[in-house]
């Protein structure tokens, strides 16, 4: 069933994003977190990759993990905004995001990092995320070293048991906070049915904004 926009519009955007996600995830797709994340450099040069969207919190902001070393990690710090897009053909309805970025805080990472798999966790161990690479076999070589350091004899073996693998200090992540959203919903004949929400996000405070309440206004498809 194709998500239509709630009449009148509700004055939070996050319940219909929430419910969304939700209805995604109930149908067993592969990845209905997958989220287009864009970021820009210092030159206004744009870039876009796919993101897994972890979390998305009722307050208003996505959760999303990377290497601090990478490219849209080194762009995130610099310019401290984002956009990103979830999108969903077989529900016929899209989000768009944009706002302002923050890491995670470090128990957050650090609590997301013990529940991945033993292989993703020495991947983001071994993998310097973004820079070039003159052989794939390089990184198994790589992976197979740290895995010794970290004491395990393979990096094909699980940790000893009580053995767990910390979170390395340049991996972990990021707060998009949410000034902007759009809920699009697919009409017959293109007539598709449009919300923008605006929110000014106040002052930061470590990890967190205070931000006011949103206004909306309907777009034309």
């Amino acid at each position: 069933m194709t998500p239509t926009l709630p009449t009148p519009p509700p004055n939070d955007p996050l319940p219909v994003a929430m419910r969304w996600l939700a209805e995604a995830t109930a149908r067993g797709r592969r990845n209905p977190n997958a989220m287009a994340l864009a970021t820009v450099d210092a030159h206004g040069r744009p870039s876009a990759r796919m993101v897994l969207l972890k979390e998305l919190a009722a307050v208003g902001y996505g959760v999303f993990y990377t290497n601090y070393g990478s490219r849209k990690a080194r762009e995130l710090d610099a310019t401290r905004r984002a956009a990103a897009v979830l999108h969903w053909d077989d529900l016929g309805c899209q989000l768009r995001f944009e706002g302002a970025i923050v890491r995670s805080p470090a128990a957050e990472s650090d609590a997301y990092f013990a529940s991945r798999a033993w292989r993703s966790q020495l991947n983001a161990w071994s993998s310097e995320q973004s820079q070039p690479i003159d052989d794939p076999a390089e990184l198994e070589r790589r992976a197979s070293t740290k895995a010794r350091e970290l004491g395990v004899t393979g990096a094909g073996e699980s940790p000893p048991p009580g053995r767990r693998l910390a979170r390395p200090s340049f991996w972990g992540g990021y707060r998009l906070w949410f000034d902007a959203i759009e809920l699009w919903a697919e009409g017959a004949d293109r007539f598709h049915e449009r919300l923008s929400y605006h929110r000014e996000l106040g002052d930061a405070h470590a990890h967190e904004f205070r931000p006011g309440p949103w206004s909306w206004q309907r777009l034309q498809p």
